[in-house]
């Protein structure tokens, strides 16, 4: 028998049923656009910038955009960053966090998320599933391209640790049936 392999934490988190996501889609349909074609666009513009601040922070490679490159520097003048695009496995789920960092005497874990604003469930059982692998005090969203620091307050971390554990066997018993 094949094993089957481990869920990426978007995988686990595609399992919940997202009704805010209705609305949006919505929207996006009364702007004479349809999904795919929002989403091709948005995930082009997302990779590329997604890549242009990975080079920064892993080579220390210029931003094309100066005002961006600004806003980097800003945000990384106190801070120390310890890893970033890192690959993380739990025995429940495998993933790859953004940003590794320290700051004021604590360890945080930060995702980058484009024009971001709100803080829902799904980012918080991101970060949470980052916090599981990899040790942090400390989890955080940074919305570029103004990247500005989200603070994600999760005072315990137990029911979202659980609730990914549970997401992970209803993924495998799906994949079992």
């Amino acid at each position: 028998m094949e094993a089957i392999k481990k869920p990426s934490v978007t995988e686990l988190i595609d399992i919940l049923n997202k009704p805010a996501l209705i609305g949006w889609a919505n929207r996006i349909g009364l702007q004479g656009t349809s999904l795919d074609e929002y989403r091709k666009r948005v995930r082009v513009d997302g990779s590329k910038l997604h890549k242009d601040i990975e080079n920064f922070f892993m080579r220390g490679e210029m931003v094309p955009d100066l005002g961006m490159q600004k806003r980097l520097n800003d945000f990384i003048s106190d801070k120390e960053v310890l890893e970033c695009e890192k690959n993380v496995e739990t025995e429940w789920f495998v993933g790859r966090f953004d940003i590794k960092f320290k700051w004021h005497e604590s360890v945080c874990i930060a995702d980058f998320k484009t024009n971001h604003t709100n803080i829902y469930l799904e980012n918080r059982l991101q970060l949470a599933a980052y916090r599981m692998a990899e040790l942090a005090e400390k989890v955080f969203i940074i919305s570029v391209p103004d990247v500005s620091i989200i603070p994600v307050s999760i005072v315990d971390f137990d029911p979202y640790e659980e609730m990914l554990k549970c997401l992970s066997r209803i993924y495998f018993l799906k994949q079992s049936v």
